[in-house]
């Protein structure tokens, strides 16, 4: 199981399992041997935006424009490779002083089952509990993701901010498909 170890403040590293190799369009490619944390910057959000957009493309995560992920960008926390490439990224999205949601998360496909998506989840979770926030949600179809870190199943009427800020405008609102996770703090 993967262990997050502070390093300072905003970043921490994760250890890799770097004897794995991954097969990546054919080719095989070093999974990363550690993974840091940290505020996403700028310059991370095209590699951001292609992440998301991978995952938009399989109707994993909803779409948004590179424009949404510079407007949020304040949101979002990188997973980074020891060369500094962006291989995750997540969001907190704050609706309240007490709840907040986990948006837009998204693991490179060669470091999946590494425990990147978990430290993603778990540095946002530290960073609502500092804000003083009681419950996270996050709008998923991989709820058993979500499981394995304390969110429970429930329905997305307990979240009416959730509702009326994003579900009000989505083009999938009438056949969403996402299930609503959540964990008290």
């Amino acid at each position: 199981m993967t262990r997050l170890v502070q390093l300072q403040a905003r970043e921490t590293v994760a250890p890799a399992r770097p004897h794995l190799q991954v097969v990546n369009g054919g080719a095989e490619a070093d999974p990363p041997s550690t993974v840091k944390l940290r505020a996403a910057r700028l310059e991370d959000v095209a590699t951001m935006f292609a992440l998301l957009d991978g995952y938009a493309r399989k109707g994993l995560v909803l779409p948004r424009t590179i424009q949404d992920v510079y407007r949020n960008v304040r949101e979002f926390v990188v997973a980074v490779d020891q060369n500094d490439r962006v291989i995750g990224c997540g969001g907190l999205r704050v609706y309240s002083p007490v709840m907040g949601e986990i948006i837009a998360l998204a693991v490179d496909e060669r470091c999946h089952g590494m425990g990147v998506g978990r430290c993603i989840v778990e540095s946002l979770l530290e960073q609502a509990r500092a804000m003083d926030m009681c419950r996270v949600f996050a709008m998923t179809l991989q709820e058993g993701f979500f499981h394995k870190l304390g969110f429970e199943t429930t329905h997305i009427t307990a979240f009416p901010e959730k509702i009326t800020f994003d579900c009000s405008r989505c083009a999938k609102r009438a056949h969403c498909i996402e299930i609503a996770v959540a964990i008290d703090l």
